[in-house]
């Protein structure tokens, strides 16, 4: 299968470019985990992303959660396709707004992923985050600010609204813990279990 235009852009992006967003996740964990602490006793921490854009992305988001959390980390990467991340391990093609595979985890991440799942299934990845966790576990979304700004006609093909104020409801409604963390481009909206 072709990759998609989206994946095709990421192919040509210069390894220190990719580094740099990886510097930018570290940045943005780091203030997120300044504000919510992952309780575990396990040596071993479980992360499931939810898409990802390049393979190179994969060891990064693999070393950043390491440096972050101080532990050993065990990564997934999940993804509707999966064929521009051939060659790396723990590679799972999974629609997520379907219930996720091999739970629990402790945590899982979405950076900036809603803005393309159509927007009336936005929330069912939401709710599939915080299902497949730990108790104690953490479901991570973060989204840059035009995400959630830019509605209608504005938005480029192949985007989505991202009703947040909705979403921020919609959570309260279920009685589900969580806290919306201000990082560089936008928010992160942290669920959170008990």
């Amino acid at each position: 299968m072709a990759l998609s235009d989206y994946h095709q852009q990421f192919t040509i992006k210069s390894d220190e470019d990719i580094q740099r967003r990886i510097d930018a996740k570290e940045q943005e964990l780091v203030q997120i985990f300044e504000s919510v602490q992952l309780s575990t006793d396990s040596e071993t921490v479980r992360v499931a992303v939810l898409g990802c854009a390049d393979k190179r992305l994969i060891q990064g988001h693999k070393r950043i959660f390491e440096k972050v959390l101080n532990k050993k980390v065990e990564l997934t990467t999940f993804d509707l396709s999966v064929e521009h991340m051939l060659g790396e391990e723990n590679i799972v093609q999974q629609d997520c707004t379907l219930p996720l595979p091999n739970t629990p985890y402790d945590i899982t991440y979405a950076h900036v992923l809603l803005k393309f799942i159509p927007t009336e299934k936005q929330f069912d990845l939401i709710k599939n985050s915080f299902v497949a966790l730990n108790s104690c576990g953490i479901a991570i979304h973060v989204l840059d600010k035009v995400d959630y700004e830019t509605t209608g006609p504005k938005l480029p093909d192949g985007y989505f609204a991202v009703p947040l104020a909705d979403y921020k409801l919609e959570l309260t409604k279920l009685g589900i813990d969580f806290k919306e963390v201000n990082v560089k481009y936008g928010v992160a909206l942290v669920l959170l279990k008990h």
